[in-house]
């Protein structure tokens, strides 16, 4: 491994344990989500809201830079086609998640300002954000292009052979778990990916440092 190769791997596993250690964070501080447009409006109203999604919405970023540093791994030795998939699919799933967590903690407050101030008209404007169809087809084009990714990144993970392979189930299993059901479950999958992001930066980190080619 180069010194730039070296570079690129380590800043962006630095960069993808530090998104699952905000993850976990931010969904902690959270607190449960919200299922409807009156829901939302009212988690806006806590005083953690705010800071809590912009936690997340800073993890997200993170997480994307991640993405590039894991695939920089897994392939700066032999190409990988389905390493290749895995990166462009979770960043893209990452990409198009970033106007709704964006819109959460710099949009929805102020929306939920003016409810509270009598404009009922603001639940248009909510509604508009999470269950008209252009919103519809992106969180869903954005989901399916997140578990894709996560699923392929774990078939590399596994046939990489220098990282544990317990890695690549947890791993998939984070991802899986953080379309939430119920809180709980989100802030598990957080768990999850904080560890088995932590033990595979762990491990390239100790073999970046005395690297050895392999025949």
């Amino acid at each position: 491994m180069n010194t730039q190769t070296r570079r690129e791997v380590r800043s962006g596993l630095i960069a993808l344990v530090l998104s699952a250690l905000l993850f976990v964070l931010g969904i902690a501080w959270r607190g449960p989500g919200f299922t409807d447009p009156e829901g939302a409006i009212r988690a806006a109203a806590s005083p953690v809201f705010v800071p809590a999604w912009t936690i997340l919405l800073v993890g997200v970023v993170l997480q994307i830079y991640g993405y590039f540093g894991l695939y920089r791994y897994l392939t700066y030795q032999i190409e990988s086609l389905i390493a290749f998939l895995a990166f462009v699919l979770s960043s893209t799933g990452m990409v198009l998640f970033l106007p709704l967590n964006g819109f959460l903690p710099i949009s929805l407050p102020v929306l939920a300002e003016l409810y509270q101030q009598g404009n009922q008209e603001v639940i248009a404007v909510v509604e508009a954000n999470f269950t008209s169809g252009l919103a519809l087809v992106l969180f869903g084009v954005s989901a399916v292009a997140t578990i894709i990714g996560a699923i392929l990144f774990g078939i590399a993970i596994w046939r990489h052979g220098s990282l544990p392979k317990w890695t690549s189930v947890t791993y998939v299993l984070s991802v899986l778990l953080a379309f939430p059901i119920t809180f709980a479950t989100e802030l598990l999958g957080a768990v999850l990916y904080l560890i088995s992001t932590g033990v595979i930066a762990w491990n390239v980190w100790q073999e970046s440092a005395h690297p050895v080619k392999r025949l």
